[in-house]
């Protein structure tokens, strides 16, 4: 078995790469996942525009234009996404940096080196979904019978749809053992084993 005291953030001794996953590695990948956001989004959508005719009790809407509300719930919800993501890092002692890859056409919070504890990292990789779902919720309901309420519900179907890559790395981290180490990347992930438990 190897090492296990470390530092944080730094891999134990006797580990090494299992896995290398990139997004941007095949353009058919990169065109699934974003074709896939689509009917993720039409699911989320159906669950929060139920949310916000039920209890939000609005039938109003919050802005004049459908597009410019669109287009502000867009931008709005890719920046808190992301953040939402670095503040995760962070907690687990990580510095993320924010960009764009303009190739995997995303936006991202990484951390660059930093190998989190596999666990650590579903939480990192599901908590844009689940906070802003969560949030969604409970603004809808806060703010019942306001207009806004329909804001709430396109920014909660907005995220869900984005939330597209996060749950497919969610389910690529879910194959390997709780005591593997996952390393962030701009557009995927490294997965660290045991040596002796590294068949690649």
């Amino acid at each position: 078995m190897p090492n296990l005291e470390t530092t944080s953030g730094e891999l134990p001794l006797g580990y090494a790469e299992a896995l290398y996953w990139k997004i941007a590695e095949k353009t058919s990948r990169i065109l699934l996942i974003n074709l896939l956001s689509i009917p993720l989004a039409f699911v989320f959508g159906i669950v929060f525009f139920t949310i916000a005719r039920v209890f939000g009790k609005s039938t109003g809407f919050f802005f004049g234009s459908a597009a410019t509300a669109l287009l502000f719930a867009l931008l709005l919800t890719i920046i808190i996404h992301e953040l939402i993501h670095g503040m995760t890092m962070q907690i687990f002692g990580a510095r993320p940096k924010y960009g764009i890859n303009w190739k995997g056409l995303m936006v991202y919070a990484t951390a660059p080196g930093y190998a989190f504890q596999r666990n650590q990292y579903l939480v990192i990789a599901l908590a844009p979904l689940a906070a802003i779902s969560l949030a969604a919720c409970l603004g809808i309901l806060i703010q019942a019978s306001s207009p806004s309420v329909w804001l709430w519900a396109i920014c909660a179907t907005i995220n869900g749809g984005a939330a597209i890559g996060d749950l497919w790395i969610t389910a690529i981290a879910l194959r390997y053992p709780k005591h593997a180490y996952i390393v962030d990347e701009q557009d995927g992930i490294r997965i660290f084993l045991p040596r002796d438990e590294n068949k690649t």
